[in-house]
């Protein structure tokens, strides 16, 4: 049965409006200034249109290693920040970690140059040996890191995340609260996205495969 034409011209008139409005946004998306953020939110994941380079730090790994810039290098690297005295956050977002793992690096279409980092943001207590057990527990492959507060508050600084301690570091105890969201780097060391809890792992891996071959495009000669 066919539409009055009344009803047929609101629709039409409907999707003229927003067609109209879909262009605005796109055509201010590309006019957009330089220097603000650029990007395209997402449930599971929010990726910059134009990636950030890090600039240089230095931190150490669980293996006592230097973990700078070039160990981001020619690898995606998925980074989480927190501690390990965290009462919650830190072992739901480990264990989230080690099934996105799974999901990226297992089967025949598995990625190689997948990393895996936890960097506490608490080094007075998180010491390479704590560190190595710790992420142990949950998944042998994850990287953890720690240093210096000036290079941690560098690399968070870049990233737009966030840590605090509760009070001062030399009392017994004392809580650290940190921003609790994935941020992804691609191999050329630079911010392409972030994901904030709860995580889906299924859409992170979809969205982590479509960036991907964006990436491999872009990087062409």
């Amino acid at each position: 049965m066919s539409l009055p034409p009344f009803k047929f011209s609101l629709i039409v008139a409907f999707v003229l409006v927003i067609t109209f409005l879909v262009g605005i946004f796109i055509f201010l998306l590309s006019q957009a200034d330089d220097s603000l953020p650029r990007l395209i939110p997402d449930q599971a994941m929010t990726v910059y249109v134009d990636p950030k380079p890090l600039r240089e730090f230095v931190l150490t790994d669980h293996n006592s290693n230097p973990f700078d810039l070039a160990r981001l290098k020619g690898n995606w690297s998925f980074l989480f920040f927190g501690f390990t005295h965290c009462p919650d956050i830190c072992p739901s977002t480990l264990a989230s970690l080690s099934k996105l793992r799974e999901h990226l690096t297992e089967g025949i279409n598995g990625s190689n140059n997948v990393q895996f980092v936890f960097i506490s943001v608490d080094p007075k207590r998180d010491t390479a040996a704590i560190l190595r057990q710790y992420t142990g527990y949950f998944d042998p492959s994850i990287v953890s890191v720690t240093g210096l507060e000036l290079e941690l508050r560098n690399l968070t600084g870049q990233l737009g995340a966030l840590f605090e301690f509760e009070s001062a570091p030399d009392q017994a105890s004392y809580q650290v609260y940190h921003t609790s969201a994935l941020f992804l780097i691609n191999p050329q060391g630079q911010y392409v996205a972030s994901m904030t809890p709860p995580f889906d792992i299924s859409t992170i891996s979809r969205r982590f495969i479509v960036l991907k071959k964006i990436n491999a495009i872009k990087s062409l000669p």
